[in-house]
């Protein structure tokens, strides 16, 4: 538990009068500085030109839905100049649309994924801006380089212990320029460990709902990530130890969940995953050693839970699938609630409720795809007319329907202390 300084900010009666992120990431750094504590937001709408920024050791507490933090509407503009890897600043066409302070998403045709540049603009000299990072890529007027007023509401980056609990964040998405996962989303975390998430309502983002990358024991609790046009949540990059537990991802664009690169040794507990654009909950890309149970997937434009192509080395691997309940998913496409493709071994599939929808004439409850093997089904109740409990296409033997020998050694609890090597030593 945060202990420490506790600084308030509001609209008045406040340590800290004002509605802006100026005023948030001040009461932040402030409570950084005398060694942590506690940030309370009242009641209003904030509004966000740049991140609130974590600091290590902070807790950013608000009243609920009674306290927004809302992004301002985009602004954006062409290079006046191509920029360089490495350097910390950009030159622009329409400087005037833009002011210090403003957090900026900086890309171009080449710069996809982590390639991408978001930064704090942090001084001005005619066309030219100062930026709080340093450029991850060349841009080109060429390549169509552009810089918008686009960024995470929240984020935080390479820090420990902080947290987050009991407000709302607003991505204004109709006025807002789109922000991949890599770089962006409602909540992103980046480096970030020991990072908690409680009872936060992230919507209508132009992006991602909570993205976070390259992060250990990420705590997400009790959140509700809708109508946000790419994923709901987002483990990625090499994460681990997440537990996401008891959230609500619901009408969001793309996936309820996707497990993106190497991320490992998480738990998925007592989630509700429904309505998404895409898959329920999306598996792959080495991402291994998952723990998802008690889970209501359900009404999702693909299948419930779904496992991508991949070889040996990069299928998703050691995963269990335990007593959640998984129904009425392939409303746009497909037709098995669990499909497992790719080179994907050791799935254990135990004791699930699996009732496939009617959208079209055959339905499956479990598809095996021919690549797998080591595939435990048991003890799962199937519902519906005219439904295959297991449509398999792998060879024989690949795919087992008693009880398995040992439970997989999968979770946060059950990772190796070298599980996060890959992640560094900080």
């Amino acid at each position: 538990m945060l202990t420490g300084l506790v600084v308030t900010v509001g609209i008045s009666r406040a340590d800290i009068v004002g509605t802006t992120n100026r005023e948030i990431q001040a009461a932040a750094d402030r409570v950084a500085a005398r060694g942590g504590g506690e940030v309370r937001l009242g009641a209003g709408v904030y509004t966000m030109e740049d991140s609130l920024h974590l600091r290590s050791k902070v807790r950013i507490v608000g009243q609920g839905e009674k306290t927004v933090l809302r992004k301002c509407p985009s602004v954006s503009s062409p290079l006046s100049a191509d920029l360089g890897y490495g350097h910390f600043d950009v030159s622009l066409a329409e400087p005037d649309r833009f002011r210090v302070g403003m957090g900026v998403h900086i890309q171009d045709d080449r710069s996809g994924g982590f390639y991408g540049t978001v930064a704090t603009l942090t001084w001005r000299d005619g066309d030219r801006f100062g930026i709080s990072r340093m450029l991850n890529h060349d841009y080109g007027r060429h390549a169509n380089a552009i810089v918008q007023s686009v960024f995470p509401i929240i984020s935080g980056y390479r820090l420990k212990d902080a947290a987050v609990k009991n407000l709302t964040v607003d991505g204004n998405k109709d006025a807002s320029a789109y922000l991949n996962g890599c770089r962006g989303g409602g909540v992103f975390l980046l480096q970030a460990h020991n990072v908690k998430l409680n009872r936060l309502r992230v919507r209508n983002d132009n992006g991602d709902g909570i993205s976070f990358q390259q992060c250990r024991s990420t705590h997400i609790e009790n959140c509700l990530l809708e109508e946000n046009a790419g994923l709901g949540l987002h483990p990625g990059s090499g994460s681990v130890g997440a537990v996401m537990r008891g959230n609500t991802c619901r009408n969001n664009g793309s996936d309820g969940i996707f497990y993106c690169l190497r991320v490992s040794y998480s738990l998925c507990e007592n989630n509700t995953i429904e309505s998404n654009g895409g898959y329920g909950i999306s598996i792959g890309g080495r991402d291994t050693d998952h723990l998802i149970r008690k889970n209501t997937i359900r009404g999702n434009g693909k299948a419930g839970v779904y496992f991508r192509e991949g070889d040996l080395a990069m299928g998703g691997s050691r995963n269990q699938i335990e007593a959640n309940i998984i129904e009425g998913n392939c409303q746009k496409e497909g037709d098995a609630e669990i499909q497992i493709d790719g080179e994907s071994r050791d799935i254990h599939i135990l004791r699930n409720i699996i009732t496939p929808g009617t959208r079209g004439t055959t339905a499956s409850a479990v598809l095996v795809g021919p690549k797998c093997e080591r595939v435990v089904i048991f003890g799962n109740e199937v519902k519906g007319d005219h439904v295959t409990a297991i449509n398999n296409k792998a060879p024989d033997g690949a795919v087992t329907t008693t009880a398995p020998d040992k439970p997989l050694a999968v979770g946060p609890t059950k990772a190796p202390n070298e599980a996060a090597a890959h992640l560094g030593n900080e």
